[in-house]
């Protein structure tokens, strides 16, 4: 039964490819700055980290909660923590990033998935509900954060409107198709193959928000240092971010 899966994952997979890579070689009708590519390519390969870092952890939740031998009403209760903290936050999520900045929310999102996932080495209850509570925060910031951000950049930086459905379709094939099954590869991978525990695909989900964190850190404070230079040059007094 497992070689039927993978067969039928392996046709599915080659023709996929196929339907991209004839898509890659069709010439686009406007041509793009590589200002804007260079943009879309770094905006996708973030994006991309993050979604690894959410995909990684699904396969294993339920999993990762039986293992320590929880019953299906304590996990339900679990379950339903992370979505009413998601629920809750997810109403003033939007008017803070605008406040505060997006790159920062995008941030705080890094830091409370890590601190979801280094939750999930503790077996208590209660720390598994604070960490369905940080899983719930970042959960809402995932799915409004970048995309704002994404957009309100796009236009700051005078791109056309057209080239911006682009972006967002890669980023849902990226992000939530080829990402996807290849998070759930990797988990299953870890789990089964290398017999490394249900808790190693929250690990690996870790390394992989690490990695887009720093770079998300970097960008802003080049951001930063760049915006108070400039406003010392021709204001006289730093810029309060």
């Amino acid at each position: 039964m497992e070689a039927y899966y993978w067969t039928q994952f392996s046709v599915l997979a080659v023709f996929c490819a196929l339907m991209e890579f004839q898509k890659f070689t069709q010439k686009e009708k406007t041509q793009m700055p590589s200002s804007f590519l260079n943009f879309r390519n770094n905006y996708l390969f973030v994006y991309s980290l993050m979604m690894a870092g959410d995909w990684l952890q699904g396969p294993y939740v339920y999993a990762l909660y039986q293992h320590y031998g929880y019953t299906t009403g304590d996990i339900g209760k679990l379950f339903i923590a992370g979505f009413g903290s998601s629920m809750i936050f997810g109403t003033v999520v939007g008017s803070m990033a605008d406040k505060h900045g997006r790159k920062a929310a995008a941030l705080v999102y890094v830091a409370t998935y890590i601190a979801s996932c280094v939750t999930k080495h503790w077996s208590d209850y209660y720390v598994l509900m604070l960490g369905r509570f940080f899983g719930g925060i970042a959960t809402s910031l995932l799915f409004t954060v970048f995309e704002s951000w994404l957009v309100a950049e796009h236009f700051k930086r005078g791109y056309e409107a057209e080239w911006l459905d682009k972006t967002f379709s890669k980023a849902i094939f990226l992000g939530n198709g080829l990402v996807s099954i290849v998070s759930g590869l990797v988990a299953n991978y870890l789990v089964t193959d290398m017999s490394l525990g249900p808790v190693a695909p929250f690990d690996a989900a870790t390394c992989f928000l690490a990695i887009g964190g720093e770079l998300e850190a970097r960008d802003l404070l080049y951001y930063t240092l760049c915006m108070q230079t400039f406003n010392t040059h021709y204001w006289g007094a730093p810029l309060d971010l």
